[in-house]
């Protein structure tokens, strides 16, 4: 019985020295490590600096897409223009083959020419003033795109 005894007492004597060590450890305040402190400071950092950069670029994309958006707008109403000219410029083509014809057997209507040539010339013209319109408003709008980039 003895060693029962004896063992009992040293389960007991353990037992109050690892209840010892258990408060020492949860009383004592945890000494924070400084190259984990410094490392997570340098990634805060680094985290601060890349969420800067990606609203910085959101807002460029955002910027370059309204852009873009505007750019297309007005191809679409050139276009729609150009097309307009297009179908103007055919029909004179039409009314001045059909005059030339007529003069060709030699039935008059010079001062009918005169008028539809002109008509021509002014509609060559406008769709060339509408041409460089078009070329000033691409270049326009390049330009601040080439000093960004």
């Amino acid at each position: 019985m003895t060693d029962v005894t004896e063992l009992e007492q040293r389960i007991m004597t353990a037992l109050d020295r690892i209840e010892y060590s258990a408060g020492q450890i949860t009383s004592a305040p945890a000494a924070p490590d400084e190259d984990l402190a410094e490392e997570l400071e340098i990634e805060r950092d680094t985290n601060a600096r890349l969420v800067e950069t990606g609203q910085q670029n959101l807002a460029r994309i955002e910027r370059l897409e309204t852009r873009v958006a505007r750019l297309t707008n007005r191809l679409e109403a050139v276009d729609t223009e150009n097309k307009r000219l297009s179908a103007v410029m055919g029909a004179l083509r039409d009314t001045n083959k059909a005059l030339r014809a007529a003069n060709a057997e030699h039935l008059g209507a010079e001062a009918v020419i005169n008028d539809d040539l002109q008509a021509e010339n002014d509609a060559l013209s406008a769709a060339r003033e509408a041409d460089l319109a078009e070329l000033d408003d691409i270049l326009s709008e390049i330009a601040p795109l080439v000093k960004e980039a």
